[in-house]
C-alpha cells in the first residue's frame, strides 16, 4: 500500500514482510506473558496525552466471542478424541499405536465420518452411541494398560481428553460398560479441536457457542478501554470484575466501577470493597411476584433484626459456618397475617442473609439515591458502543484462533485498535 510505504518512510519498491512473521511475534508475546503489551502502549499514550487522569471511573460489561472451532455433536466429540489419543500414541510408539488400532472396533482415519446406522430411529441411534463409547472405553483401557504411554504429554493429555468426553455423555458402571447419560450436564466440552469452548446465552433463547469477551473502559468524554478479559462462555459475567481489575496498574485502578446486575452481587462487591472499589450495579431482586421480596423487609444489621412489611419483628440468627445467617418470624404472627398470601406458602416466613448483607443493603440504599440511580442509568451504556466496535468493526465478535490465551490476545489488540481513535482524534486536533 503506497499510502503505508510513504507514511513510514520506506521505498517504493519495498516488499514488506513475510506473512509468518506476525505468528512468530504472536507467539513470542504468548510465551513471555505480553498480551497485553499494545493496549498498556495505547494507555500510557492517552495518559500523555492528557485523555486519562489518575483513577477515574470505569465500566464493566462482557459481550459474546464465538469460537473458531466448529460444534462437533457425541459421536463427533468421542471419534475425534479417540482418534486424537491414536495420533498421540502413534507419535511416542508406532508399535504401540499399531496395537492400538488393531484393538479398536471402528476405523478412526476419518472421525467426522459417523459408522453406519439409522441415525433417525432412536433406538438404533442410542445403540450405536453406546458401541462407539464402548469403543473408546476400549482405547483408554489400553493405554493404561501400558503405563510407559502416560508418560508421555501428549498421550496423558489426549488420554484425559477423552475420558472427560465419555463422561459428560456416559456413565461409566463399576462393569466398565459406558451407557448414554439422560440430560445435558453442565459445561460440556463442544470441541476436540477447541476444548475450552463452551455453550453460553446471551438470553433464555439465544444461545451462543465459544467464550465472552469482559471489558472495563473509563467514563471520560473520550471513553478507553482499561482492560480485556475472555473466559468460557459458561462462565458468569460478576468474577471477572476483579480480574479486570486486578490487570490494571494500581495507579489507574478505579475508585468506582459501574455494572448490572451481574455485577451487583454480594461476592463482586465484596472482591472490590477489598481493594477499596466501590461498586454501583442493581442488586438482582429476590422478588417472584406476587410474594414479597426479601427487599420489602427492613433489615437492621446492627439491632440484629429484621421487620415484616406488616411490622412484626423477627430475630436474626447466629451466622452458620458459611457466614450465612437469618430471620424466621414466628408462626403465630404469620397464620393469621392478611398478607400472607403475598409472603409465603408455608406457616411462617423466613428472610436468608447473605455473609455480607451489609453491602447490599448500602448498595440498594445508594441507588435510592435519584442522582446516582440516574447517573448509573445515562452512563452504563456508554461501554456498550466500545463493546460494539471490539465486536462488529474490529472482529472480535468471533475469534481468530483456538484456546483461550489465543483469544485473549486478539482481544487485547483489537481494544488497542478502538483506543486508537480518540488518540488518533486528539493528535489531529492539536496538529490542526
Amino acid at each position: 500500500h503506497l499510502g503505508w510505504k510513504v507514511a513510514l518512510g520506506l521505498a517504493i519498491d519495498h516488499a514488506g514482510f513475510h506473512p509468518t512473521t506476525m505468528v512468530k511475534f504472536r507467539a513470542r508475546l504468548l510465551l513471555h506473558g505480553k498480551e497485553r503489551l499494545a493496549l498498556e502502549r495505547t494507555l500510557e499514550l492517552a495518559t500523555e496525552l492528557g485523555l486519562m487522569k489518575g483513577a477515574v471511573e470505569q465500566i464493566v460489561d462482557s459481550t459474546p466471542m464465538l469460537g473458531a472451532a466448529a460444534t462437533q455433536d457425541t459421536v463427533t466429540l468421542v471419534r475425534s478424541g479417540v482418534a486424537k489419543l491414536i495420533g498421540a500414541v502413534e507419535a511416542a510408539e508406532d508399535e504401540a499405536a499399531t496395537e492400538l488400532r488393531n484393538g479398536l472396533e471402528f476405523d478412526y482415519e476419518r472421525p467426522r465420518q459417523k459408522p453406519d446406522c439409522d441415525w433417525r430411529s432412536r433406538q438404533e441411534r442410542e445403540a450405536m452411541l453406546t458401541r462407539v463409547a464402548q469403543d473408546a472405553e476400549r482405547g483408554l483401557r489400553a493405554v493404561e494398560a501400558a503405563p510407559q504411554l502416560l508418560d508421555d504429554e501428549a498421550v496423558a493429555e489426549s488420554h484425559r481428553l477423552l475420558r472427560e468426553l465419555i463422561g459428560q455423555d456416559f456413565d461409566v458402571s463399576d462393569d466398565g460398560v459406558p451407557r448414554l447419560h439422560r440430560g445435558t450436564r453442565a459445561g460440556r466440552i463442544l470441541s476436540v479441536h477447541d476444548p475450552e469452548m463452551r455453550h453460553g446465552r446471551k438470553s433464555r433463547r439465544q444461545r451462543f457457542d465459544g467464550y465472552k469477551l469482559h471489558a472495563a473502559a473509563t467514563n471520560a468524554p473520550q471513553p478507553l478501554i482499561t482492560a480485556v478479559e475472555v473466559e468460557s462462555a459458561s462462565e458468569h459475567d460478576g468474577p471477572q470484575a476483579k480480574r479486570l481489575v486486578d490487570s490494571q496498574p494500581q495507579a489507574r485502578r478505579p475508585k468506582r466501577i459501574l455494572g448490572d446486575t451481574a455485577y451487583g452481587n454480594q461476592d463482586v462487591r465484596d472482591q472490590m470493597a477489598e481493594r477499596e472499589i466501590e461498586v454501583l450495579a442493581p442488586v438482582a431482586s429476590s422478588k417472584v411476584h406476587p410474594v414479597f421480596g426479601k427487599e420489602e423487609f427492613e433489615i437492621d444489621l446492627d439491632a440484629g433484626t429484621v421487620t415484616c412489611p406488616q411490622g412484626k419483628v423477627a430475630r436474626i440468627s447466629k451466622p452458620h459456618r458459611n457466614g450465612k445467617r437469618g430471620a424466621s418470624f414466628r408462626r403465630a404472627d404469620c397464620r393469621p397475617c392478611p398478607l400472607r398470601v403475598r409472603c409465603t406458602s408455608q406457616d411462617h416466613r423466613q428472610v436468608k442473609l447473605g455473609r455480607r448483607e451489609d453491602l447490599l443493603i448500602a448498595a440498594r440504599m445508594a441507588l435510592d439515591d435519584p442522582e446516582a440511580a440516574e447517573h448509573l442509568r445515562r452512563t452504563r451504556p456508554r461501554v456498550e458502543r466500545l463493546i460494539g466496535m471490539l465486536a462488529h468493526r474490529y472482529g472480535a465478535r468471533k475469534s481468530r484462533y483456538k484456546g483461550k490465551r489465543k483469544a485473549r490476545l486478539q482481544a487485547a489488540w483489537t481494544a488497542a485498535l478502538v483506543n486508537l481513535n480518540p488518540i488518533g482524534n486528539t493528535l489531529t486536533a492539536a496538529t490542526a
